[in-house]
């Protein structure tokens, strides 16, 4: 049996030795066994497993729900619980899928945006979302959708029975332009600026408003963000032929 040492998986991934130290500590790998020196004695069990997380970790604009996803993986190949890891490997590309659905839909919400003229014109289909069910689309907490708020980055003119917020189409459209952008970096004044661009119709200055000179074009942030969900999608597609492999050892 061949057995590795922390420095020599590390090399192997490019990464930290203590990398792999804080993926045992978090349980995403098996604990390793203790030669006689007390040394850590890594297999090619952990070699699998380490490279389970490298196609998990790495890659930007990754939600709640794609993070809590990628820890059941982690956590089951950590437990060699074999066929579990597996069906939780489809259900993170699945989880990545529909983030990719929310990213294309939003970049052809941006392009819209910024080649309208008049705002008001856009349509708005009623159907009412409360803060929870917003919450729940983009993977991100309720306390987001409340800061959000609080910064005046989204107005809810709907309100439930019980005196809650709900959201419209139109306001989902917004939220989906602000989620983007806050994925990709932009502070809560830039995308102030930006929207207050955009809500008097100064439309070709909803860019310059962001100020940020990482980014020349506004909608290359939608694609920068569809890019690496792609990228991010690839990886995991190779998921489950690793637990193929694990099961053979």
């Amino acid at each position: 049996m061949k057995i590795y040492t922390p420095a020599e998986l590390a090399k192997m991934y490019h990464i930290h030795p203590n990398t792999i130290r804080l993926y045992e500590r978090l349980g995403y790998i098996s604990t390793p066994e203790r030669a006689t020196n007390n040394y850590r004695v890594f297999t090619e069990l952990h070699v699998l497993q380490i490279r389970i997380c490298r196609c998990i970790f790495g890659y930007p604009f990754t939600n709640r729900n794609i993070r809590n996803a990628g820890n059941e993986i982690m956590w089951a190949s950590a437990k060699q619980e074999w066929s579990i890891g597996r069906q939780n490997a489809e259900r993170y590309i699945q989880t990545i899928e529909q983030e990719i659905e929310i990213a294309r839909k939003t970049t052809s919400i941006l392009n819209r945006w910024v080649n309208t003229v008049n705002p008001q014109k856009l349509s708005t289909n009623i159907n009412y979302l409360s803060r929870k069910e917003v919450a729940d689309y983009f993977g991100i907490t309720i306390e987001a959708v409340r800061n959000w708020e609080r910064n005046r980055l989204i107005l809810s003119v709907g309100e439930g029975e019980k005196g809650e917020r709900l959201y419209s189409s139109t306001d989902l459209n917004r939220i989906s332009i602000i989620y983007m952008l806050i994925q990709a970096g932009f502070s809560i004044a830039a995308i102030q600026r930006s929207l207050a661009m955009y809500e008097n119709g100064h439309t070709n200055e909803m860019i310059s408003a962001l100020n940020n000179p990482k980014h020349e074009e506004l909608v290359s942030v939608g694609d920068q963000w569809l890019h690496e969900l792609v990228r991010l999608e690839k990886a995991a597609q190779a998921i489950p032929s690793i637990f193929d492999e694990l099961t053979t050892l």
